[in-house]
């Protein structure tokens, strides 16, 4: 059985996951705050991503995978729909704006998100879902694998602006 918070009658067995995703968008801003729109555009060679094409896919994933994510919450069975993210990527110019812009535009999302998930009862958390391709999810698998993709592309952004990872800078 799970523990309530007394102060916010929050359910408490999830909330580590949460906390998790509170964290990325303090990631992303400090991985992007030194970096030049240049730096954040240069791919690293033809047909590939740059950083601030990454930090789009991101924040592009992190709008429709949160609402699949809301309509676990709250819906029977739903099915993630697709969208067009090159489409959605141009109409909102993200791949040409700054660090700090792409950062706070992907904290939004991941706020509602969070919002939603911190009020959510535990008996919620194993409501399921389906995406195309990959079948069944929980709430709660479905936002582990929200976590897992934004921090791989957190990695990936480390990589393409040359940031050394913590562990190797400090030997």
């Amino acid at each position: 059985m799970s523990r309530i918070d007394f102060v916010t009658g929050a359910p408490e067995k999830y909330m580590p996951l949460v906390q998790e995703l509170s964290l990325i968008p303090d990631r992303v801003e400090q991985l992007v705050a030194g970096s030049t729109g240049r730096e954040l555009q240069r791919a690293p060679s033809e047909g590939e991503w740059g950083a601030s094409r990454v930090l789009a896919h991101m924040i592009s994933y992190a709008i429709h995978n949160g609402e699949f994510i809301h309509q676990i919450a709250w819906m029977t069975d739903p099915r993630r729909r697709p969208w067009d993210e090159d489409a959605e990527v141009t109409s909102q110019g993200w791949a040409s704006k700054n660090g700090a812009t792409l950062a706070e535009a992907l904290r939004v999302p991941i706020a509602e998100t969070i919002e939603l998930l911190s009020s959510t009862p535990d008996a919620a958390w194993g409501r399921p879902g389906t995406v195309p391709g990959r079948g069944r999810r929980s709430l709660r698998q479905q936002l582990r694998a929200h976590i897992d993709h934004l921090n791989e592309h957190i990695e990936q952004i480390e990589r393409l602006l040359g940031v050394a990872e913590p562990a190797a800078a400090a030997t």
